[in-house]
């Protein structure tokens, strides 16, 4: 196998289809199929079901089966190729949830950067459950998700916590500790933040209610609290990006569930990232002891 047989091959499964992905690698689309039929014969094996009259690529099982393989044979070979041009850099690839990478981290990332010049962030917003294969498959070193699921290969552990509170305009009539019965249910912008959240939201306002607006975002939210009434419940650390927008928040006595951050590596990352990863650990954890808006989850054990 060679690198331009492997990234043809992942282009297509990317662009769906063979014409745009010959279009996307700067290549006619013979040399995609050139390279795909070279591949298929190294392997021994069909990759993609060739039916004639259909756009789009289908993949065989084995081509199903071989695109982590892919992926992970992609990674390698560029991180092969950066050593001989940067002995002194540090590269760290981190996959995280939307709300992780554009609020709780974001000032992380950006500390990391300015102050170690030799160290290059990747960093990647995906579903929980995309991030757990992309941390298995060693695609990237670590990963952030609000959901604790166990995979073999991988280790979880809980490293903060954020407090949920209720956001609104300031001319709203709602207060610090009110009741979620005193909500105007019509008024609700809401953001699913996960399973432990949506069973308290079923609970204190029941399954039959439909929020007025719904996003999937934590980005979104603001947009639509223009109104007076118009409410929503976010972690601390979004709440706080949209606070310049005449909007407050406030505790509520049935308190959402605070959200749990879980920090995912592979039980066996690649040796070159050990020694990176642990220094990102060190520097997450001083993050967190400085930041007001998050708390370590040890540490809220105890107060608990």
């Amino acid at each position: 196998m060679n690198y331009e047989q492997i990234v043809t091959f992942l282009a297509v499964i990317s662009y769906g289809n063979i014409t745009t992905a010959a279009n996307n690698l700067y290549v006619s689309q013979s040399t995609v199929s050139s390279r795909l039929q070279s591949l298929e014969e190294e392997l021994g094996a069909k990759l993609i079901v060739r039916n004639k009259g259909h756009r789009n690529i289908e993949l065989t099982s084995y081509g199903n089966r071989f695109v982590h393989i892919a992926e992970q044979w992609a990674a390698l070979y560029k991180d092969t190729q950066a050593i001989r041009f940067a002995e002194n850099i540090q590269t760290l690839t981190i996959a995280s949830v939307d709300a992780i990478n554009n609020y709780t981290l974001m000032s992380l990332f950006e500390y990391l950067v300015k102050e170690y010049p030799n160290l290059k962030l990747k960093i990647q917003t995906h579903h929980s459950n995309e991030i757990n294969h992309l941390v298995e498959s060693r695609v990237a070193d670590i990963g952030f998700v609000f959901s604790n699921i166990n995979y073999p290969s991988v280790i979880a552990k809980p490293v903060f916590r954020e407090l949920m509170y209720l956001v609104c305009q300031k001319d709203s009539d709602y207060y610090e500790g009110m009741k979620c019965s005193e909500l105007d249910l019509e008024k609700e912008v809401y953001l699913n933040w996960g399973g432990d959240y949506l069973h308290w939201h079923m609970r204190e306002f029941g399954d039959g209610h439909y929020p007025l607006i719904t996003v999937n975002t934590g980005n979104m939210l603001g947009h639509y609290l223009h109104e007076k009434n118009r409410w929503a419940i976010a972690p601390m650390s979004v709440v706080q990006s949209m606070l310049g927008k005449d909007l407050v928040y406030y505790s509520l006595e049935e308190a959402p569930p605070a959200r749990i951050c879980y920090e995912i590596i592979s039980r066996n990352p690649h040796a070159a990232q050990v020694e990176t990863i642990h220094f990102f650990e060190d520097e997450l954890e001083k993050y967190i002891q400085r930041n007001p808006s998050i708390c370590r989850f040890e540490k809220w054990m105890l107060e608990e």
